[in-house]
């Protein structure tokens, strides 16, 4: 009887080594022969896939390693598929040669003796799985070894070149002899009975559509709508199906997809001719407006001139005779004087009044408003995409879903996009690797998730290359608008440094940029970060580290940044990249291949004694890394691990630390993409230690600056107004008086606490009170703190009776606030933090630095004069006396 076998990736825990060491201890000698020397552990962590073998009752018989060159010879891992070509004749007989994107090396192999021949299939299955575009694997055993079984019969020899020697045979096997290759044609109605229980597997909701469902379909098929089958020996596994008849006016409204050109043919010309005639007409306009105003100043100019010389020739007829006789007696040099005066006096008069008719005139033809830029009308322009309606295949052939995907891209050969839509909470199938998520506009609601793919990322392989001096115009184009371009342009332009520039190209068109240099300190990190969870940082050699500074992609070609990381590592022969993120702005989509590396919790100045640096890659007293410390990593065993997919509507209404915490524990993740996660705070995500409140042990300063939700969720600065929880939506107030509805999932509810004083009093428009329990309110107080002319004489009362009352007393100090600060506490004693010894010298040392403490009283009322807080009214006293009239001061409540 043939016993079943499954195989899983190894695992990295010291049991899971001592098992596989266990299994080969035996015939250790043997192995090393056939394998050269080896060393399990090593393996396990360096390549890019290990796998285990076990039986029915999870005994460990077999184990393999795979990766991405070979571990034997004299091969470099940068150009050892031109070794291998110039060694040994590659043509596989259709077409295909090997290459680096397309091939993978069996560096190890063993297993139990009467499983060997399943284990060696499986093993090779799961390698074929994990890397879709993998279609050989090649194994190198030494000359002087006879191909030896399970691999005899399996495995074919290469043949070698002419007058050539190598003290090791190449063997190859592909895809299609371990796997199958699936063959895609259009669907036909006799497909329905071998499709349906593959359809019915994944679909829970499969009986709904009705027993001839598929069959249906099938036959429905026309110029917009197509199915595609994938067949295996002559049976159908898979179904396709597409349209190109779609309304996209939906989506248009809810999904940020202007980096896609909204899904239509010609947007960008159509953008630019709008622009262009808008500026054109807006020019006329203004032209003519222009005129218009000239036009009316000259006619205001003329009337109010001849106004003016009207009332005055008026004027002077009126007192023509008298002036004659008042004239005979005065010199010629006073009737000058006089003739001047006149001049002056009408000048001035003619002055003021085109003054007021020019002004006239401006008001009533008004100031130029220019006309608001119309958008492209998205309807009169022809549909870029097709739409995913159905897709079913067999897991077993996961890996080659992408030959379903290319041939129904090619039935609508006008179309470059291919979108499918799916419920927040589905599961997720095989199809969704070769996409990746549009976010969603903030308060548009979606019923699903939209995922996207450019005909173009579905091509192979991607070459990626160092540029040189002759790309940087390329390179320049390809960076327009980007932050880092100088930067970049700077390393390619600079041969003394030693950063390197790499060029992704797709059919010569670039595709991504990268910036890298070799890891100066990588046992800093080691020190600093808890690499150990994912790595084990003691098997890598200190020039074994690559650092990530710059990664521009296409964003079509987001689900290609793992291949262009496998890249870089092999073309600079090195086995780990890491990336230093520092500061917190939105971290870009790229990196979302990398894995978030915590920062360890108060770490020492330097290790405990006892603690051994050979086994954590510790060292004494390393400086900390430069600059917030938000570690990313991956090496080649990560890369093989898409992260999954996940789509569920998370909100969190945060405002505390504890939120911050839980939105960096499910954000941190290693094995997630959590897309649509929206933290709600007032003020937004606070990147520092709260100013007017106790600090708390649960973040340190690193990790207030280095929060992995800044980087992975949208973060909205507003405040829960409304909750329906039948219909799952939480209404936000926004910081800016907008409110929008958000619907969720998962709701979090972490806000903290809030200071109910300011409702009851009504206080929050009040001018100088204020309640800084988020970032908002910090903000708030801080700025009117700056905008006060006098902080000598401020006179400030702050209400509460936690220990948050004395950190604000000697904030507000700190900010230069000299005058009377009173602390105003509900209780008969204060009690800050519940240890008396501790209470006493928290008073004492507060009145030491000169604030004023009462106790046992209320606030009944805040005075106020014209929206500006005047006074303080306590239900014991009538006015605290600190507080002089006509003199500016608030009121900070902390409870």
């Amino acid at each position: 009887n043939v016993m079943a076998v499954r195989t899983r990736r190894a695992g990295g825990g010291q049991g899971e080594r001592e098992r596989v060491q266990s299994l080969c201890e035996v015939e250790s000698s043997i192995l090393e022969k056939h394998w050269g020397p080896f060393d399990l552990i090593r393996m396990m962590e360096r390549c890019a896939l290990s796998c285990c073998v076990e039986d029915d009752d999870g005994g460990l018989v077999g184990f393999a390693a795979f990766h991405h060159a070979p571990l034997v010879g004299d091969f470099k891992p940068s150009m050892w598929i031109d070794d291998v070509k110039r060694m040994w004749s590659t043509n596989m007989g259709d077409g295909e040669d090997v290459d680096y994107s397309n091939t993978l090396v069996l560096n190890f192999f063993h297993s139990e003796h009467a499983h060997e021949e399943q284990a060696l299939n499986e093993v090779l299955k799961m390698a074929f799985n994990t890397f879709s575009q993998v279609e050989h694997v090649l194994l190198f055993i030494p000359v002087s070894i006879p191909l030896f079984k399970p691999l005899l019969g399996n495995f074919e020899p290469l043949v070698l070149q002419a007058d050539v020697k190598n003290n090791y045979g190449c063997y190859h096997v592909n895809r299609k002899e371990v796997v199958g290759e699936v063959v895609v044609r259009l669907a036909m109605v006799e497909d329905h009975d071998d499709l349906m229980p593959i359809f019915k597997a994944q679909n829970e909701d499969a009986d709904a559509y009705g027993e001839f469902f598929l069959a249906q379909m099938i036959q429905s098929q026309d110029e917009t709508n197509k199915a595609l089958v994938a067949e295996l020996n002559g049976k159908a596994v898979g179904i396709l199906g597409v349209t190109g008849d779609m309304s996209l006016a939906a989506l248009q409204e809810a999904f940020e997809l202007e980096t896609y050109d909204f899904l239509v043919q010609g947007y960008a010309e159509a953008a630019v001719k709008l622009h262009e005639d808008h500026v054109a007409r807006e020019r006329m306009r203004k032209e003519e407006h222009e005129r218009q105003v000239q036009e009316m100043l000259a006619e205001a100019r003329r009337a109010a001139r001849e106004e003016v010389e009207e009332e005055y020739s008026q004027m002077m007829d009126e007192r023509a005779d008298k002036q004659e006789e008042e004239d005979a007696d005065k010199t010629p040099e006073e009737l000058e004087a006089e003739e001047k005066e006149r001049e002056e006096m009408f000048d001035q008069e003619l002055a003021q009044r085109i003054e007021a008719a020019e002004e006239e005139a401006l008001m009533e033809i008004g100031e130029f408003l220019a006309h608001p830029e119309p958008s492209v009308d998205l309807q009169t322009l022809s549909s870029n995409t097709v739409c995913i309606t159905l897709f079913c295949l067999d897991p077993r052939l996961d890996s080659q879903v992408h030959k379903l995907l290319e041939p129904a891209l090619d039935l609508f050969p006008d179309k470059e996009y291919c979108i499918l839509t799916k419920r927040h909470t589905a599961r997720q199938s095989s199809l969704i690797h070769l996409f990746h998520p549009v976010p969603e506009k903030l308060g548009c609601n979606f019923s699903h998730a939209l995922y996207i793919c450019h005909r173009a990322s579905l091509l192979w392989p991607m070459q990626v290359s160092r540029a040189g001096e002759g790309d940087v115009e390329e390179v320049s184009d390809f960076l327009e608008g980007e932050q880092s371009k100088d930067q970049v342009l700077s390393s390619l332009r600079d041969a003394a440094k030693l950063e390197s520039v790499f060029l992704a190209r797709l059919e010569g068109q670039l595709s991504a940029i990268a910036v890298v240099t070799p890891s100066k300190e990588p046992a800093t990190f080691s020190k600093w970060f808890e690499l150990e969870q994912f790595m084990s940082p003691g098997l890598y050699g200190s020039d074994e580290h690559l650092e990530l500074l710059h990664l521009l992609v296409n964003p079509i070609f987001l689900k290609r940044v793992p291949e262009i990381l496998r890249e870089l590592l092999r073309i600079t022969e090195t086995f780990c990249l890491h990336a230093s993120v520092r500061d917190a702005k939105a971290m870009p989509r790229a990196y979302d291949t990398l894995t978030y590396i915590p920062c360890r919790r108060l770490a020492p100045s330097s290790p405990p004694q006892d603690l051994d640096p050979a086994k954590t890659a510790l060292e004494p007293n390393l400086p900390m890394p430069e600059g917030p410390p938000a570690l990313l990593h991956t090496n080649f065993r990560l890369l093989s691990q898409p992260k999954k997919d996940l789509d569920d509507r998370i909100v969190i209404i945060g405002g505390s630390e504890t939120s911050v915490g839980f939105a960096d524990a499910i954000m941190s993740v290693p094995y997630l993409n959590l897309h649509r996660v929206s933290y709600v705070s007032s003020g937004g995500l606070s990147l520092r230690p709260p100013l007017y409140k106790r600090r708390s042990l649960s973040l340190s300063d690193p990790e207030y600056r280095q929060h992995a939700v800044s980087r992975g969720c949208r973060v909205v600065e507003g405040n829960i107004a409304q909750l329906d929880r039948e219909e799952q939506v939480v209404s936000v107030r926004m910081d800016n008086g907008e409110t929008v509805e958000m619907k969720y999932d998962h709701l979090v509810l972490a806000a903290g606490f809030r200071d109910t004083i300011m409702d009851r009093l009504q206080l929050w428009d009040v001018d100088g009170v204020f309640s800084p329990f988020n970032l908002y309110q910090e903000d708030a107080l801080h700025a009117w703190l700056k905008n006060q002319p006098n902080l000598q004489n401020l006179n400030v009362v702050i209400f509460g009776s936690s220990l948050d009352v004395f950190v604000s007393a000697r904030r507000l100090q700190e900010e230069g606030v000299a005058g009377s600060i009173t602390i105003a506490c509900p209780h008969k004693k204060l009690r800050p933090t519940g240890d008396e010894r501790v209470d006493e010298l928290v008073v004492e040392a507060a009145k030491r630095s000169g604030v004023q403490l009462k106790t046992g009283c209320d606030i009944r009322e805040v005075e106020q004069r014209a929206q500006r807080v005047t006074g303080v009214v306590t239900k014991e006293v009538r006015e605290f006396s600190v507080l002089a009239p006509f003199v500016q001061s608030f009121l900070y409540s902390a409870s």
